[in-house]
């Protein structure tokens, strides 16, 4: 992985790289304690190389794996373990959205902003509605491909009282206008000009990779988290499509 003569070409570089390749094949196995094995690889990598972000990183991915996996609990003993941590700034802040976000299945999900068109959105002013909130960026692969289901969801939905929120990744508002107007994107767009590591609503919602997306049904409440816009993937238990989320979040009272 590393070029002979490259500054990275350090005993101390190659070997953090060995263990993370390590803990990538435990994450990727068919072990069933492979995500609590993660997390006790990545808590020594943050003990052996407390300057380096890859630990915490790690950490903050074994979350959304225990929340994927149906381990409610242990995702939420993790983010409270980070939270009050030696980590750094920005990963205790991701911890703490990571665990507003759980906590947002229960209360009334907040989220105010004005859009790059100037369109005012405040979600706890779209009760009645079911919101799909879309953290994506025009840069991002997995992102763009899944656009093309979610419009088409929005156009079959959206007299039903389906709705879209896009929170946008990007650095270049010039060019999130041009690719939102140039493929039809008709839904308001949250723009701060951050990637998604500094990115306002990612950071309070502790969104760790996009694309990531969830719903809010008509109480406010988020029903549905990590989902996706391809049948490709599901949580542990859920074998509901992308659609049938939206129609049965509708079909409430």
């Amino acid at each position: 992985m590393v070029k002979t003569n490259s500054p990275l070409d350090t005993d101390y570089f190659k070997q953090l790289m060995w263990r993370n390749q390590r803990l990538e094949k435990i994450m990727n196995s068919d072990a069933t304690n492979r995500i609590d094995r993660f997390v006790e690889g990545a808590w020594q990598l943050v003990r052996d190389y407390p300057k380096e972000a890859n630990g915490y990183q790690d950490l903050m991915g074994a979350m959304d794996d225990y929340q994927y996996d149906g381990q409610r609990a242990k995702a939420r003993a993790l983010a409270d373990k980070v939270a009050v941590s030696s980590a750094p700034r920005n990963f205790k802040f991701w911890a703490k959205g990571f665990l507003n976000r759980l906590d947002s299945s229960d209360k009334v999900t907040t989220m105010k902003f004005t859009a790059v068109d100037g369109r005012k959105v405040d979600l706890s002013e779209m009760k009645g509605k079911v919101v799909l909130v879309d953290f994506w960026a025009t840069t991002c692969g997995p992102c763009v491909a899944e656009l093309p289901r979610v419009k088409a969801a929005y156009e079959r939905f959206h007299a039903e009282g389906f709705d879209v929120v896009g929170i946008s990744c990007d650095t270049d508002k010039s060019k999130l206008e041009e690719y939102v107007k140039e493929h039809g994107i008709v839904w308001p767009q949250y723009f701060d000009g951050k990637q998604q590591d500094d990115n306002k609503f990612a950071v309070e919602f502790g969104i760790d990779g996009i694309p990531h997306m969830f719903l809010v049904d008509k109480k406010g409440l988020l029903r549905f988290d990590n989902v996706r816009a391809t049948d490709k993937y599901h949580a542990k238990g859920d074998t509901a499509s992308f659609e049938e989320k939206i129609s049965k979040l509708l079909s409430e009272q």
